[in-house]
This record gives C-alpha cells, structure tokens and sequence, in this order.
C-alpha cells in the first residue's frame, strides 16, 4: 500500500495517466504516482477531476478526503470493499461472538482511557484526574455497559480544556484541529480496513445502521488522544486554524511511535494494527494497542 498523504489546495485540474496522478496548475503537470499515495486530501472547492480518475484511485485504494468552505473534513470517498477473500473475511466478522467482540470492546475502551490519562501526565496536568481516568479501566465490564469510556472523556476533557470546553462548539480553535486530525486518522484506517478485506460497517461496538464505518470509528478509539496531543500543543496560544496547521496535522502519520517493540512512522502502526485485528478475527491473536507514550511529535517533513 501506499503512504504519503498528499494536500491539494491549489485551484488545479487532476486526472490520471499511466498509473500517475496528474495535477495541473497553470498549465503546468505536476506527477505523483499511484502506488506512492495512500491519501489524498482535496481542500479547494475549484479543483475539478474526472470520474475515471475516482474509479481508478478506488481500485488502487487510494482514499480521498473533500473539506468544505472553512477547509474542514466533510466527506470521504474510497474503495468499495474491493478484496478477494472479502466473503471468507466477512464470514470471520459475522461468526465472532457477541461475548468477544463485548470482551473486545472493553480493551479498546481502557486503551483509550490509559492514552487520554497519559496525554494529561505528558501536558503537566492534574495528576488526580489522570489517576481517576486511570481508575475508571478497572470499573468497566465487557461491553462497557457502564459507558466509563463517555465518564472519562467528559473529565478528560475538562481537564484539557476548562469545563466551559464542548467538543460539538465549532467556534472553539481545538475542535477544528481535532475534526481535521480524527479525519485524517479515520480515513487511512478505512482505507487499510478495505485493504485488508474488513466489512466497515461490522463494528466492534458501534452499530449505528447509518454509519458506513463503524468498524473504522471503533478501531480509532486508542488513537484520539495522540491526536489530541499533537493536536494541542500545535495550536496552544494561536488565534486561528492556518493552512500550516492543517500541513502538519496531515503529516501525522509521518511521526514515529513505538508499536509491538519496533520504531515506525504512525502510518505503519496503522497498517500492524488493522492486520492484527484482522489476524484476532481469524484465530485470536492478541490484538495490540498503540500508547500515546511510545508517540513522538518528530516527522521527517513538516
């Protein structure tokens, strides 16, 4: 698969030749090839691109995230569950227990909750709140039918933010770079999810008969409070969400972070990651969560 995520924001005409992604600016061709690119990100709502370009960018399982007039994520476009073992694979999806996917559930929801307490050690906050995000993990059941996982966000936050903080307030700065970087991470797991021959819409947890991607918003769950870091200390003390921002947030899968042992870009993790879910479908191999403290904030561009 490929691995850059590529930004275009420029007015520009996109097409495809000779398996390369043409992009013209003023008549002249810049040329990136397919096999490079595992996502594109268009920001400009002046780029014009072809319908055969789509269908080949689909088949070669390059994603391609669309923002809006305010430069924000709104909407995603991928391959189609385009795998050759995607019926045997399904089959694995369907036939995994409700007991396993609950007993799964509840070490995706302590991976996430030991990751937001470690984002507030890293940051020098309260460690009582951190202790108490920490003591939720030994209350949850399998299915997290107490719901810790909602209890220790709203503490999590507050503490990061200041209680008047409300993820759903589009005119708090932080929330714009969390939108962006949720999506960026969202989409390159859909995009190894269909990789790897994944129904996206068979959730661990999630269920939501709207949601195309259920399975990709359960995975991502550990993953939100690296975000959440890089997230924060690029926009501490700024005024607006700049194009600069939004360059670094993109490259965050170019970062390296400890995963099973090994040093990699964040972009590989994912791919281990999605491969080890799919690998505890088939026979239960242990799947294995990423820690925000094995995340470094260094990408080799920025």
């Amino acid at each position: 698969m490929g691995y850059k995520v590529v930004l275009i924001e420029n007015d520009v005409k996109m097409s495809i030749k000779l398996n390369n992604i043409i992009i013209n600016k003023e008549g002249h061709d810049i040329w990136i090839s397919v096999d490079d690119v595992s996502l594109l990100v268009v920001d400009n709502m002046k780029i014009t691109l072809t319908s055969r370009m789509l269908s080949y960018l689909a088949e070669h399982n390059v994603g391609m995230v669309f923002c809006d007039s305010k430069h924000l994520p709104i909407g995603y476009y991928g391959d189609y569950d385009n795998h050759s073992h995607i019926s045997k694979i399904l089959n694995y999806q369907i036939q995994y227990s409700q007991e396993s996917y609950d007993e799964l559930w509840k070490k995706v929801v302590i991976a996430k909750l030991n990751n937001q307490a470690g984002v507030l050690d890293i940051l020098g906050k309260n460690s009582d709140v951190s202790l108490k995000i920490k003591g939720y993990c030994d209350e949850i059941t399998d299915g997290d039918k107490s719901n810790r996982e909602a209890h220790g966000a709203k503490v999590y936050f507050n503490e990061l933010m200041g209680t008047s903080f409300s993820r759903g307030n589009e005119d708090i700065l932080l929330n714009s770079g969390l939108d962006y970087g949720y999506t960026i991470i969202r989409s390159y797991i859909a995009r190894l999810c269909v990789g790897y021959g994944l129904n996206c819409q068979i959730g661990i947890h999630h269920k939501n008969e709207y949601n195309r991607f259920n399975l990709v918003d359960d995975l991502m769950e550990p993953l939100r409070p690296i975000v959440d870091l890089y997230t924060y200390r690029i926009l501490e003390g700024q005024e607006f969400f700049k194009a600069e921002h939004r360059y670094k947030i993109i490259n965050i899968v170019n970062h390296y972070i400890r995963y099973r042992g090994k040093r990699m870009y964040l972009g590989n993790m994912l791919e281990e990651y999605v491969m080890m879910f799919s690998k505890n479908l088939k026979d239960g191999t242990e799947l294995i969560f990423p820690d925000v403290n094995d995340y470094e904030e260094y990408a080799d561009e920025v």
